[in-house]
């Protein structure tokens, strides 16, 4: 059996789709938890440099490439009616409205708001404490999403074409 360039690609975008969701998940489950520990001001300047930083990773190379190969395989999808058509689509819609779609209305602007407040302020401590129980309740979704994508590319890369 040789395998169709879908398989391969949904297998590419399966691997790192993995690894965006093991990203989402260690904000979720450890990484806000302890900026949330520690005082408001050191966890705000903390979070306002994760937010420079990460737009000049290869996280952010990946979410990019990840949204690319999800409309190639929602094309492919529609196009092929192969066996795998279905799972193909599937994973690239979950992905493009759980993970992008949430970044876009529900953390980058939380973000953003982050970002013009000094964190010695008095009202950083306020904006900190909604920030963090918010921009976390989005990244569960994003965490959820990226999961059920990457479960999706996986098992459509070893369906036959």
């Amino acid at each position: 059996m040789s395998l169709q360039w879908t398989q391969y690609l949904s297998g590419a975008a399966a691997i790192y789709c993995w690894l965006i969701a093991g990203g989402f998940l260690a904000f979720s489950d450890f990484v806000m938890k302890s900026l949330g520990a520690i005082p408001p001001a050191q966890g705000v300047a903390a979070m306002q440099s994760i937010n420079v930083l990460v737009y000049r990773s290869v996280f952010m190379v990946g979410l990019f490439a990840v949204s690319g190969a999800s409309l190639v395989l929602i094309a492919s999808g529609y196009l092929s009616g192969g066996a795998a058509s279905g799972l193909l689509i599937s994973a690239g819609v979950v992905f493009l409205l759980a993970v992008m779609g949430v970044t876009a209305i529900g953390n980058i602007p939380l973000n953003n708001q982050l970002a013009v407040v000094d964190p010695a302020s008095t009202g950083a401590e306020v904006l900190w404490e909604r920030y963090l129980t918010k921009w976390v309740n989005w990244n569960h979704i994003r965490t959820i999403g990226a999961t059920v994508a990457a479960l999706l590319m996986t098992i459509a890369t070893f369906k036959a074409p």
